[in-house]
């Protein structure tokens, strides 16, 4: 049983925390900064990313630059010259970047590309998206009629 005088595992371990050239699992903090390093985990308010990488990014506002990012999840995305997985943001912005999954409410998006795209709202140019929503379920239907006649195929 943890003492009363334990924070709550969802709080803040430091106000500011910065990963130059180095690695960690966990980093909880207000603010975290990597500068050539990466993290496998971080939960914060704001994450600055610049030539490094996170597998799971969960905060307010996430900026990357020249980094990549598995999967981030916040209220605000900024990647610039970098690549992600998936993005899961109220708001996101991408520069001469590269998206497996952008789920946005608004998307600013420029010279950049995208797997699977899904928004309310989305603004930009020179983009490549590969599926957008309508389109996604158009492949996922074909596909599983790909698979059910393989499957009878078989038999």
């Amino acid at each position: 049983m943890a003492d009363q005088d334990d924070p709550p595992r969802d709080a803040p371990e430091a106000e500011s925390i910065t990963i130059r050239q180095g690695g960690a699992r966990l980093v909880r903090a207000r603010e975290v900064t990597i500068r050539q390093g990466g993290a496998v985990q971080v939960h914060a308010d704001e994450v600055d990313v610049t030539q490094g990488g996170i597998v799971l990014a969960h905060a307010r506002e996430v900026e990357v630059t020249a980094g990549t990012i598995g999967a981030a999840l916040a209220g605000a995305v900024e990647l610039e010259q970098s690549a992600a997985t998936v993005v899961v943001a109220r708001a996101a912005e991408l520069d001469q970047a590269a998206a497996g999954v952008l789920v946005a409410g608004s998307a600013t998006v420029r010279e950049s590309a995208i797997g699977l795209l899904v928004t309310r709202e989305f603004h930009g140019d020179g983009n490549r998206v590969l599926f957008g929503p309508a389109a996604a379920v158009a492949f996922g239907a074909a596909a599983g009629v790909v698979f059910w006649l393989l499957s009878r195929l078989r038999r």
